[in-house]
């Protein structure tokens, strides 16, 4: 378990007990699982990079989000939300979301309310940051998602993050359309890693020693009533690749992403190599936006024994890295196969 400084803040027993449950129930999820339905969203520091509503140009988070997009493009999926919770000298405040029919990004602000830096540390690895929330009117739901940093420099004593959420049902295990979903938050917390001195490999300590920065339970709701932008396009083909076959159920594309709702089974009794799902966009200028650039990380599925009469029904996200009108899409190309968009019937 990483070291903990409070110093800083001086949380309670009770908070740090919080956190450090919630630290070890992320770390203790089997791969290719559903998280718990109240999941800590884990956010790694990556500089990514925002202008539509007066807020987004306030705060500019959208040209963060997307710098080679135009922002008027966004324009419809912005809700303003700048909700806010005051704690210990510090504002943490949740901006705004932006989101489609199965995924949501929102977008969060730590200011410290003198300006000054948020820490002098020099050497720090990674901002990290936990939100533990659930959804109002699916309470029971696998709440899932990840966090990213847009701006991780503490010196002017502010950070800000985006995450992207959903969440699937917990008896189908399908997805669960966000728009129109009540957000329930229960805490925030923001922290850094710094190398730890004593870390040696295969010994005890961690390879990193944690510092938090901010702490605060919460039960902030945040109804999400941006416009969904989504459209449904037709589905039934099938794909093989790797020894296993996918059949497509429902093709969803908005300008922020694609969720495709799929069914594997496989071909074979044994993967040679880990499969992960190949997925481009087609435009219709004829450049390829390749799900490499995916902000959201699907898993794979490892190499080794399979059942091969055992079918899998999942549903797979991307987020694209810049705002692609639905328009200018001509095609998805699904583990090398390209498959031309037509509107569902």
């Amino acid at each position: 378990m990483k070291q903990i400084h409070t110093d800083r803040l001086n949380p309670t027993e009770e908070q740090k007990a919080r956190i450090l449950r919630g630290i070890r129930r992320k770390a203790a999820q089997p791969r290719c699982q559903p998280p718990p339905c109240r999941v800590l969203c884990a956010v790694v520091a990556a500089a990514v990079l925002c202008s539509t509503t007066a807020l987004a140009v306030k705060n500019n988070w959208l040209n963060a989000l997307y710098p080679s997009s135009d922002p008027t493009l966004a324009e419809p999926m912005v809700q303003p939300v700048e909700n806010t919770i005051r704690k210990d000298g510090m504002t943490f405040t949740v901006e705004a979301a932006l989101g489609d029919r199965y995924n949501v990004l929102l977008v969060y602000t730590l200011n410290r309310d003198d300006g000054q830096p948020l820490t002098t540390d020099a050497d720090i690895v990674d901002w990290l940051c936990y939100n533990n929330y659930s959804l109002k009117e699916a309470p029971d739901a696998f709440a899932v998602g990840s966090v990213f940093a847009l701006d991780d420099d503490p010196s002017d004593g502010t950070l800000q993050f985006a995450s992207v959420s959903y969440a699937y049902d917990n008896d189908t295990r399908q997805r669960i359309p966000m728009a129109g979903q009540t957000l329930v938050y229960q805490s925030f917390d923001v922290f850094y890693e710094t190398p730890n001195p004593d870390f040696a490999l295969y010994g005890d300590e961690a390879k990193y020693d944690t510092t938090y920065v901010f702490s605060s339970e919460t039960d902030l709701e945040i109804p999400l009533v941006y416009e969904d932008t989504t459209v449904c396009y037709a589905a039934g083909q099938v794909t093989e690749k790797d020894g296993i076959r996918t059949e497509i159920n429902g093709i969803y594309l908005s300008p922020l992403g694609c969720m495709l709702d799929v069914v594997w089974s496989f071909q074979t009794d044994e993967l040679t190599e880990p499969y992960s799902t190949s997925f481009q966009l087609k435009l219709r200028d004829g450049t390829i936006w390749d799900g490499t650039d995916n902000r959201l990380a699907n898993s794979c599925i490892d190499a080794g024994p399979v059942m091969k009469t055992q079918t899998i029904s999942t549903q797979k996200s991307w987020i694209f890295d810049r705002i692609i009108p639905i328009e200018d899409i001509v095609a998805i190309i699904y583990d090398g196969v390209e498959i031309p968009l037509q509107c569902a019937a």
